[in-house]
């Protein structure tokens, strides 16, 4: 079962915070928490893409009249 938009920015603010709050105030983020950010939000894209396409096709299926399938 995929995260909800809700979840995914849920998720990603408290590892925002929690990163803020172990970083010092004066500095930038680390590296490190930039990379933990970039691959949160490609995980977000890719699951996206994944539930789009998934979407899209039920769609052209369902205008076609094909039967409907169980999609895991």
């Amino acid at each position: 079962m995929s995260r909800t938009p809700e979840e995914w920015g849920r998720l990603l603010g408290s590892t925002l915070a929690k990163m803020n709050a172990c970083e010092s105030r004066k500095a930038p983020l680390s590296t490190d928490s930039y990379r933990v950010i970039a691959e949160t939000i490609a995980c977000v894209m890719a699951e996206a893409r994944a539930e789009g396409y998934e979407h899209a096709m039920m769609a052209l299926e369902e205008k076609a009249g094909v039967p409907r399938i169980l999609h895991a």
